[in-house]
């Protein structure tokens, strides 16, 4: 431990950021999902709450077991607020790209 100069005596504890349990370039639905959920803080029951399902089935998708029906896509769409299948899953990538 180290003191700070202006809080003399005061403990100073330096902690390493935690690496992040998810993709920065997710290419799966379930990598799109973690990522936006990590993002906003929350837990995958409140995600699922957000997107009208339930917490299974949003555990299943974040896995990668199953995978949405077309009739339960809008809500991903929505709670990610891009489309994760158009242009190759790269919200970012522009058709000329």
């Amino acid at each position: 431990m180290c003191a700070v100069p202006f809080y003399r005596g005061v403990p100073l504890t330096l902690k390493a950021q935690k690496p992040k349990d998810y993709s920065e370039t997710p290419h799966t639905l379930g990598e799109h999902l973690k990522k936006r959920r990590r993002e906003l803080g929350l837990l995958q029951k409140e995600a699922a709450v957000r997107m009208g399902i339930g917490t299974e089935t949003y555990a299943n998708w974040e896995k990668g077991k199953t995978q949405p029906v077309a009739a339960q896509f809008r809500p991903v769409v929505e709670f990610l607020g891009y489309d994760p299948t158009a242009n190759s899953g790269d919200p970012c990538r522009t058709p000329t790209s």
